[in-house]
């Protein structure tokens, strides 16, 4: 039901409904209203903290989260991973998408493995594999946190886990950057998603953002992200060398 309606100028009008809600009418054509954001439980940093680092308490059954598992859910885009049922139950990893789409040398472990840094033939401006692992190990891991303890509870955690880390602010804004967009990834899907459903998100988004780059002309490559979406670089110096974190 319309409770009011106010002139905009040149034929619009915007009506509001009791429960919120407003549509537009410009021209005699009218909008529908915003699509109002999914509401999630939020179940507190504290509630993580015990859950998870504690004796005292145990995540749910059915919980995607785990932090004792972190090294599985970054190994999991990894074509020999263990995981692979759980986060690719059908067609390739990440890493496998990675080789046949974008020419990368194949990986089986993007941190210490051959071909870490790897790139493709005359493309050293393009992110490693070792960054992008990175870069999807924050936005998977913060996707399932969120799906475990709420979108906002995750921010605060992982904000809190970069504040308290050794690495550098540039790193650490880096991998703020791709928490949210984590986030942002689980707010959009739902939160039914599953495990597998988030990885093929995130995936989707980083590989979005590749193309991004890989579009580049000579004059415009650099070891920069564009402004929005996940930052793929991990910070450099003026040489092109990772910046130490220490």
């Amino acid at each position: 039901m319309n409770s009011a309606a106010v002139n905009l100028g040149a034929g619009g009008f915007v009506s509001y409904f009791e429960d919120g809600g407003a549509t537009v009418v410009l021209g005699g054509e009218q909008l529908p209203p915003p699509v109002q954001e999914e509401e999630f439980d939020e179940r507190g940093v504290g509630t993580f903290f015990a859950e998870q680092y504690t004796p005292f308490a145990s995540p749910p059954e059915g919980a995607r989260f785990d932090a004792d598992r972190q090294s599985e859910i970054r190994a999991s885009g990894n074509p020999n991973s263990e995981a692979r049922e759980t986060y690719y139950p059908e067609g390739d990893t990440f890493y496998e998408t990675l080789q046949q789409d974008y020419d990368y040398p194949l990986v089986q472990d993007p941190i210490d493995g051959p071909n870490r840094h790897g790139r493709p033939a005359g493309r050293q401006d393009l992110p490693t594999p070792q960054e992008l692992a990175d870069t999807r190990g924050h936005m998977l891991g913060s996707a399932l946190m969120a799906a475990d303890y709420g979108p906002k509870t995750a921010m605060t955690v992982g904000n809190l886990g970069e504040d308290i880390g050794f690495s550098n602010r540039l790193h650490r804004a880096m991998d703020k950057r791709n928490n949210a967009v984590g986030i942002s990834i689980f707010k959009k899907a739902g939160i039914d998603a599953t495990p597998a459903q988030l990885a093929k998100m995130v995936d989707a988004k980083i590989f979005k953002q590749l193309d991004a780059i890989m579009g580049r002309s000579a004059n415009d490559r650099s070891f920069k992200s564009p402004e929005k979406g996940p930052d793929l670089y991990i910070p450099r110096d003026q040489y092109g060398y990772f910046i130490s974190d220490y």
